[in-house]
């Protein structure tokens, strides 16, 4: 007899970007795995990144059930983005103990966090949730995984558990949000909006049959968060890579007499290039000029001036995932960036799965790290460690330096999409019976 599920998430194809591909890997290989899967996803989602290829990846045998969401379009959220952006700036160059806090912030910038809390897709989950609570009653749903961020999607979950007791509830942190999100993102930047997100992150917890994180050092932080809950409900699950999807990838030269260095994915704070931009910047003229550096995706605003600032770097703006996986195979190496220890940026799998050298700049001892010295598939040097990065630019540059000659494909194969999706299946449980009574009408309470 096939397991019923219900995946919840926010972002699903037609949206693109790095974040749907965690849904649309489960959507893709969780009916292989005696899955009946159904898929809770908005119908109008404010993508900033659309890409309607993916859609020929869910798999036919998953129902993709779309419920209307009332949140602003994209150029909307922009916006008010570039504002969170602007007010941050000017609090941190205010003077005084008082400049950070958010009663300095000003009347709009406020009454927005309040009405959006924990955040703007906070606005989908009435409607998703009585929508859901349909789904689970009349195709008698067993698991619900709900993937998040956003994390206001963790609401339905909970929601849903408190109407029907007898569902399994998986929750999947694909960010950590009291640390790292909540500190990277400056809409966050908020005491209401931690105080919430706290309350959320803890009933979502204690709800929750499993909880499941992206790397080791993530689930080490909410086992430590939460001593009260037993360590066997947290669960490390990785991202990865589809091994269909590269299974046409071929290298191929760029053309160019250059040594092409290319960085995939979205640049961030958290990933920013600076250490790498300011080796490059230091190496000698006639090595420098061997080095061609191209970005590919989308650069937060914060980050964009540092970018534009070297005219020689080229960026090439977001692409859909077709063309991103032109340039990994025109590249001669990959360049990867992450200053937070307990994360591993999503694009490292793909690096992975493309057999090209990657060039990883991230503390040393933090999951990247981990990660490259497993599957032997480049270096990973500290960020703060200058004069290591400098000399391996040189060596790039001048040939002296390939490849590190050492992968372990087995370790590698590990990440593939179809694997990962296993896991998540053997999370699932076979549950009693439910009563109906307990799938009860959906009360005002649902957001609480």
């Amino acid at each position: 007899m096939k397991r019923k599920v219900l995946l919840i998430s926010y972002w699903f194809p037609p949206a693109g970007g790095i974040a749907v591909q965690r849904a649309l890997s489960l959507a893709k290989y969780l009916p292989s795995y005696n899955c009946e899967l159904h898929v809770l996803t908005p119908s109008n989602p404010p993508s900033p990144v659309p890409d309607s290829t993916l859609l020929a990846q869910v798999s036919s045998n998953v129902v993709v059930h779309r419920c209307w969401t009332p949140a602003p379009p994209n150029w909307t959220r922009k916006a008010v983005g570039k504002l969170f952006s602007r007010r941050k700036s000017q609090r941190n160059q205010a003077a005084g103990a008082e400049a950070n806090t958010v009663g300095n912030a000003s009347f709009l910038s406020n009454l927005l966090r309040r009405l959006l809390c924990p955040d703007p897709e906070v606005l989908w989950v009435p409607l998703a949730t009585r929508r859901a609570i349909s789904i689970a009653k009349r195709h008698d749903i067993r698991s619900v995984i709900v993937t998040a961020p956003p994390f206001s999607a963790f609401l339905i979950g909970n929601a849903i558990k408190k109407k029907c007791r007898d569902i399994q509830l998986i929750s999947d942190f694909r960010d950590e949000w009291l640390r790292f999100f909540l500190s990277t993102f400056s809409f966050h930047s908020s005491d209401a909006i931690r105080k919430r997100a706290e309350m959320i992150e803890r009933h979502t917890v204690e709800l929750s049959d499993k909880v499941v994180s992206i790397t080791q050092g993530v689930v080490n932080e909410m086992k430590a968060r939460y001593p009260d809950q037993p360590e066997s409900k947290f669960v490390h699950i990785p991202n990865g890579y589809d091994p269909k999807v590269f299974e046409t990838f071929k290298a191929r030269p760029h053309g160019g007499s250059k040594v092409v260095v290319s960085y995939i994915g979205t640049v961030y704070a958290t990933t920013s290039p600076k250490p790498y931009l300011d080796a490059l910047a230091s190496l000698p003229e006639d090595v420098r000029s061997r080095i061609e550096t191209r970005f590919v995706g989308r650069v937060a605003d914060d980050q964009r001036e540092l970018l534009q600032s070297d005219s020689r770097l080229r960026l090439m703006g977001y692409v859909k995932q077709s063309d991103a996986l032109r340039y990994m195979e025109e590249t001669d190496f990959l360049l990867l960036v992450m200053h937070d220890p307990n994360f591993a940026t999503g694009k490292i799998y793909e690096y992975l799965a493309s057999g090209k050298p990657i060039v990883a700049l991230a503390p040393t001892g933090g999951e990247v790290c981990k990660t490259i010295e497993e599957t032997g598939a480049g270096w990973c040097i500290d960020p703060a460690d200058q004069s290591q990065i400098v000399s391996l630019l040189k060596g790039l540059a001048t040939g002296e330096v390939r490849s590190t000659g050492r992968r372990n494909q087995e370790a590698i194969r590990s990440y593939e999409r179809p694997r990962l999706a296993e896991k998540f299946a053997r999370l699932m449980v076979t549950t009693k019976e439910e009563p109906r009574e307990l799938c009860t009408a959906v009360s005002s309470s649902i957001i609480s």
